[in-house]
C-alpha cells in the first residue's frame, strides 16, 4: 500500500501544473486538481482529479488518452500501491506519466488537437523588383504569447503565385519545393520544403528586438532567374508583438524585364483547440509592407 501524504500529493500536483497550468512554462489551463492541506483525507476523487490533468496533457501531446496499460482512474475502495503493474493505478504510474508529460513532447501538439486558421492573406497583381510583406502578430499579453507557443502553437508563413510562365514556374519552385511552409515554433523554425536555409534553432523564445533570418534562399531562381531571392525575418518588437517580414526580390532584369502576374502571402496560426484550449493572436499588415 502506498502512503500518499499531502506533501507527496502536492508534489505531483505541482509537477502537472508546471506543464498544464498558469506558470510561465505551462499551457495556461485551469487545473482540475488542487493542493491538499496537511491532515486532509485523500480520496478517490482527489486522485482522479490528478488523473484528469494528466490525461489532458497526454492527449494534447499524443493525440489520444493514455492506454489502460499506462495509467487508470481509481475506484472508491481501491488499494493504492506504490507500483501497480496490474491495475496501473499505482502512485509510481501517476508520477511516471507526469514526468513523461514534461519530456520531449512538452511543447508540441498532436495531430487532431489543434486548429489551423488564416490570420491574414495579402495579394497583389503584376510585380517586379523587390516586394515586402510585414505581418504584425499581436498577443493580448506576454503570458498569452508564452502559453500559445508552450502549448505547441506556431505561426506559419506561406507564399504563392499562379503565374505559369518560365519566370512564374521558377518562383513557384522557390515557394512550393524549396521553402514550403515556414513555421515559427517555441524554440525552432521548421520548413516543409527542402531548399534554402532554415534557422532551425531560432524560435519565439530566441527572438530579439532586431530582425533575424528564419529562412533565406538567395540566388535561388535557377537558370536565367538565378539572381532571385526569397527570405523571411522575424523580431519581437515587444513582449506582445512579433513581426515577420517576407521579402521577394526579382532581380533578373533584361530587356524586356519580365513581370510576375501575381503574388500572395499568407499568415496562419496553429492553436491548441481540444482538451487544451489556446488563444490565437491577431494578425495585421505592418509598417513597411509593399505587397
Amino acid at each position: 500500500m502506498a502512503l500518499i501524504t499531502a506533501s507527496r500529493f502536492n508534489t505531483l500536483h505541482q509537477a502537472v501544473e508546471n506543464v498544464l497550468g498558469l506558470g510561465t512554462d505551462g499551457y495556461g489551463q485551469a487545473m482540475t486538481s488542487s493542493i491538499i492541506n496537511t491532515g486532509d483525507i485523500i480520496n478517490a476523487s482527489h486522485i482522479n482529479s490528478i488523473y484528469e490533468d494528466l490525461r489532458k496533457c497526454y492527449k494534447h501531446q499524443n493525440g489520444g488518452n493514455p492506454a489502460s496499460s499506462v495509467i487508470q482512474e481509481v475506484q472508491q475502495g481501491d488499494l493504492i500501491k506504490d507500483n501497480d503493474g496490474v491495475n496501473y493505478t499505482g502512485w509510481d504510474q501517476y508520477e511516471q506519466l507526469a514526468s513523461d508529460n514534461a519530456g520531449a513532447l512538452r511543447n508540441t501538439v498532436a495531430l487532431g488537437q489543434y486548429q489551423d486558421a488564416t490570420g491574414l492573406t495579402r495579394s497583389r497583381g503584376s510585380w517586379n523588383g523587390t516586394i515586402v510583406q510585414v505581418f504584425d502578430i499581436a498577443f493580448s499579453s506576454a503570458l498569452a504569447r508564452r502559453y500559445f507557443f508552450n502549448s505547441g502553437g506556431r505561426i506559419i508563413i506561406r507564399s504563392a503565385t499562379t503565374d505559369s510562365s518560365s519566370l512564374g514556374n521558377s518562383w513557384q519552385n522557390m515557394f512550393n519545393n524549396n521553402a514550403g511552409d515556414i513555421s515559427l515554433t517555441k524554440n525552432s523554425t521548421l520548413q516543409t520544403g527542402s531548399g534554402g536555409t532554415v534557422s532551425g534553432a531560432l524560435g519565439n523564445d530566441q527572438l530579439t528586438t532586431s530582425y533575424q533570418y528564419i529562412y533565406q534562399n538567395f540566388d535561388a531562381g535557377g537558370g536565367a532567374y538565378s539572381a532571385n531571392d526569397y527570405y523571411i525575418e522575424a523580431q519581437a518588437s515587444s513582449d506582445t508583438l512579433i513581426k515577420i517580414r517576407q521579402t521577394w526580390r526579382d532581380e533578373k532584369g533584361g530587356n524586356p524585364d519580365e513581370n510576375i502576374s501575381d503574388l500572395t502571402a499568407t499568415c496562419i496560426h496553429r492553436t491548441a483547440a481540444v482538451d487544451v484550449i489556446g488563444t490565437a493572436p491577431g494578425v495585421t499588415s505592418g509598417s513597411g509592407t509593399t505587397l
